[in-house]
């Protein structure tokens, strides 16, 4: 399969893993292939904080005698990838002037897994400032812009992965999720963004945002790939609490098996009355390219988007603030003003209310999970309900997460810790991307990986990349 520079920089992890493993491609050549473009198009699309060139050629190379003598490890192996600056990993800065100049001691638990499967890490990409506040023209580190139009940024808080993803920077890379951090940037650069079970893939050694919500995991070009990610950094971790010590199942061993007959529970209480125009004609469009593969659409109900967001991000400000309380009070200045807004309201909330919130979302997540085992085998819904949108000049205020502007649908399967994955479904006016979200029950991500791929198949959005 000969491939133009272009051609390769975009090609899928599917692809190129059978001709790195029989030698037609060499690690080396794509590392170079993505570190020239790093070098040629970052300074536009600003994905990366720091890249590490000496060490991703070394390992490169040691990595082409490796594939040479016979020892292939996996579809992984020799593929560059980009790791969330909120990862322990070298330098480690979370997207702020208060971590600045700190080098991690070693690497993460996912990290390590990654690299034991042959992902080479060619550098850490942004976030927003501790992957909740949204980056601005003013802010320590630039907004990571959109390679389908740079005016446009590229959601958050996984940004520079999900932005190096699209620029063809890099093929697949590592996110966190907390209300929706890898599937909402993962729509708005038009690719896939899987977020596991909780506690299917250890946190130990990621800056935490909320104990109890935090995910981490992949960000690729299509649903295959980022089911090689995860096969690439979940398992049991016996020093993070949050690490479930489940058994690790093939998570492609369902592709390309249909779907005819599978139930889809549509949510449409949660997203009927936020979503703008565009995003409910790519949705209506994709539910029937569903039914046309032989699936079933069921609406289930639902709380509202007015009562998700009535304690999701009030738990998770919350949460943060806890985590940053004792800076906050030393070094309040380093932190960006948006940073810094919401982490005060977070500090803001009273115990009872938190309480309360808790409680709720225990019930959230017993209704869904009663669908998922009695009427449904899986959840759908758009990813959010607003176009992607474009780069702020100014620190936005608190309406940036009430929902008055920015309808996110995401933070509810954070909340119940079900799998969902961000696939796109079609494009909107400004021809930016729109996706949508599968959830399944708990530790089930081969069914979602499945409804995923099917529908990802027969739309063929994937196909479509940015010109850049």
């Amino acid at each position: 399969m000969a491939m133009n520079p272009k051609e390769l920089a975009h090609a899928e992890i599917a692809e190129i893993a059978p001709l790195i493993k029989s030698k037609e491609i060499s690690p080396v050549e794509l590392v170079d292939l993505s570190l020239s473009r790093i070098a040629e198009l970052d300074s536009t699309i600003n994905a990366f904080i720091h890249v590490f060139e000496d060490e991703a050629r070394a390992t490169a190379r040691a990595q082409e005698q490796e594939i040479t003598s016979g020892a292939y490890r996996g579809p992984l192996h020799g593929i560059p990838i980009g790791i969330k600056d909120i990862y322990e990993n070298g330098p480690t800065t979370c997207g702020s002037k208060t971590l600045d100049g700190y080098v991690a001691a070693e690497d993460c638990f996912s990290v390590k897994k990654l690299k034991e499967a042959g992902a080479i890490v060619v550098g850490k990409t942004g976030t927003y400032e501790f992957a909740y506040g949204p980056p601005t023209l003013e802010t320590h580190f630039p907004p990571t812009r959109n390679g389908w139009n740079t005016n446009f940024e590229c959601g958050g808080s996984s940004s520079g992965t999900a932005g190096a993803i699209a620029a063809g920077l890099t093929y697949a890379g590592m996110g966190s999720c907390t209300g929706g951090s890898i599937r909402w940037p993962a729509q708005c650069c038009g690719h896939v963004g899987l977020k596991h079970t909780y506690g299917r893939v250890s946190r130990r050694g990621v800056y935490p945002l909320s104990q109890s919500l935090d995910h981490v995991g992949p960000l690729a070009r299509t649903v295959q790939d980022a089911a090689y990610m995860l096969q690439g950094c979940a398992g049991f971790d016996p020093l993070d609490p949050g690490s479930a010590d489940v058994a690790v199942p093939d998570f492609s061993a369902k592709i390309g098996r249909d779907i005819k007959g599978m139930r889809f529970g549509v949510m449409r209480d949660l997203y009927e009355d936020s979503a703008s125009p565009a995003v409910i004609r790519a949705f209506d469009a994709a539910l029937r390219q569903i039914e046309k593969l032989g699936a079933q659409t069921i609406d289930v109900p639902c709380i509202s988007l007015e009562q998700l967001l009535a304690f999701a991000f009030p738990l998770m400000w919350a949460d943060a603030g806890a985590i940053h309380v004792r800076n906050l009070r030393t070094r309040a200045a380093d932190y960006g003003r948006h940073t810094k807004l919401y982490l005060l309201w977070g500090l803001c909330m009273s115990n009872a209310a938190y309480q309360d919130g808790l409680r709720v979302r225990a019930q959230v997540r017993d209704q869904l999970l009663d669908h998922l085992t009695s009427k449904v085998d899986v959840l759908i819904l758009p990813t959010v309900g607003f176009q992607t949108p474009r780069v702020l000049e100014q620190t936005p205020g608190l309406e940036f997460l009430h929902g008055e502007a920015f309808p996110f649908y995401t933070p509810i399967f954070n909340h119940t810790g079900l799998p969902a994955i961000q696939v796109p479904c079609g494009f909107d006016d400004d021809h930016m991307p729109i996706g949508l979200q599968i959830a399944g029950k708990p530790f089930d991500e081969q069914t979602i990986v499945q409804a995923a791929y099917a529908y990802e198949q027969e739309a063929g959005w994937y196909k479509q990349r940015p010109d850049i």
